[in-house]
C-alpha cells in the first residue's frame, strides 16, 4: 500500500511557497496586512472627521459635532477592524481585545485610575512649582453638569477612536512582524506626528505625545486587550481638561469645573498647548512607562489569552 500523503505544511510535504508578500501559509505578511489597514485607516480618520464636523459644527455645537465625529469614526474603525480579522487573519473579532469578556471592567477601572494618578501627580508637580494656580470653581452648577456629561462622552469615544486606530488591528499586526518594540517605535512616532498640527505645539508636546503613545503601547502589550489604554487614555484627557481645567493638546474648554491660571514658564507647565507640553508631563510619563514595563499587576485576561492561542 501507498503511504498516505502528508499534509501541507509538515516536514517533506507539499507547503506554500512564501514570496515577500506572502507568509508560508500563503496569507499577506503580517506587516503589509498593518499598512493596508493603517493606510485607509488614517484616511477615514481625517476625512470623515473634516466632511462630518464640517457640516455639524454650522448647525450644532463644538462639543456635539466632535462627539459625533469621533463616534462614527470609531464605529467606521472597528467594521474595518472586523473584515481585516475576518478576511485577513480568519479570527474573531475578539482578537481585537474589545468585547465583555470577564475583567473587562476591571482592566477599564484600572486604566481609568492610572489616567487619572497621572495626571493628578502632574497637576500636584505644576502647583508646588507654582506653575499653576486654582482661583476657586466655576459658577453654574446646573449648566457645568451638562457639560460635564457631553465632554465625558466626547472624551470617551475620543480615546476610543485613537486607540483603535493607533493600538488596534494595524499595531497587533506589527508587533507579529517587528516585534513588540519596533511596533511601539512606530505607532508612537506616528502619535505624536497627527499632533503636531494642535494649536501651540511644540518640539516639547510631540515628544511628550510620543511619550504618551508609549504609555498606551504597553497599556495594551501589558493586556492584549484595549480596555486598559482606553480608561488611561480617556482619565488622563477628562480630568486634565475638565477637573483640573487645562488645555488638553492645545484644545481648551470652555467653563470647566475648576479656574486655573497658568502663571508659570512655558517650558514647565506646557503653555497654552496645556501640561502635555511641558517638562511635568515629560516626568510622569517617564515614571508611568517604567512602571508599566515592569509591574507584574498586570496581564492578560484567560479568556484574551484563549482568544489568541
Amino acid at each position: 500500500m501507498s503511504a498516505p500523503p502528508l499534509p501541507s505544511g509538515s516536514p517533506g510535504g507539499p507547503q506554500q511557497q512564501s514570496t515577500f508578500f506572502l507568509d508560508p501559509r500563503g496569507r499577506l505578511r503580517p506587516g503589509l496586512r498593518a499598512l493596508f489597514f493603517l493606510l485607509p485607516g488614517f484616511v477615514i480618520f481625517v476625512l470623515l472627521h473634516a466632511l462630518i464636523y464640517g457640516v455639524l459644527i454650522h448647525r450644532t455645537s463644538f462639543l456635539t459635532a466632535l462627539t459625533i465625529s469621533r463616534s462614527l469614526i470609531t464605529l467606521v474603525l472597528l467594521l474595518l477592524s472586523w473584515a481585516y480579522l475576518r478576511g485577513m487573519d480568519g479570527r474573531s473579532f475578539r482578537a481585537l481585545g474589545l468585547w465583555f469578556y470577564r475583567g473587562w471592567g476591571r482592566e477599564l477601572f484600572r486604566g481609568c485610575a492610572l489616567g487619572f494618578a497621572m495626571m493628578a501627580l502632574t497637576v500636584a508637580a505644576l502647583v508646588a512649582g507654582r506653575g499653576v494656580h486654582y482661583l476657586g470653581f466655576n459658577h453654574g452648577a446646573a449648566q457645568l453638569s451638562l457639560i460635564l456629561l457631553r465632554t465625558l462622552a466626547l472624551f470617551l469615544v475620543g480615546a476610543a477612536a485613537e486607540e483603535v486606530l493607533f493600538r488596534g488591528y494595524g499595531f497587533q499586526r506589527l508587533v507579529d512582524s517587528i516585534g513588540a518594540i519596533g511596533a511601539v517605535t512606530v505607532m508612537s512616532t506616528f502619535f505624536g506626528a497627527v499632533h503636531i498640527g494642535n494649536g501651540s505645539a511644540t518640539a516639547l508636546s510631540t515628544a511628550n505625545t510620543v511619550l504618551a503613545g508609549v504609555i498606551l503601547s504597553l497599556a495594551y502589550l501589558r493586556t492584549r486587550a484595549l480596555w486598559l489604554p482606553i480608561g488611561l487614555h480617556w482619565a488622563w484627557n477628562f480630568f486634565q481638561g475638565e477637573i483640573f481645567s487645562l488645555p488638553v493638546s492645545g484644545i481648551p474648554f470652555a467653563k470647566p469645573l475648576l479656574r486655573a491660571v497658568a502663571v508659570g514658564p512655558a517650558w514647565f507647565t506646557g503653555g497654552d498647548y496645556g501640561p502635555e507640553g511641558g517638562l511635568a508631563v515629560t516626568v510622569v510619563a517617564l515614571a508611568g512607562i517604567l512602571w508599566l514595563a515592569r509591574t507584574r499587576r498586570l496581564a492578560p485576561s484567560p479568556a484574551m489569552q484563549e482568544v489568541l492561542e
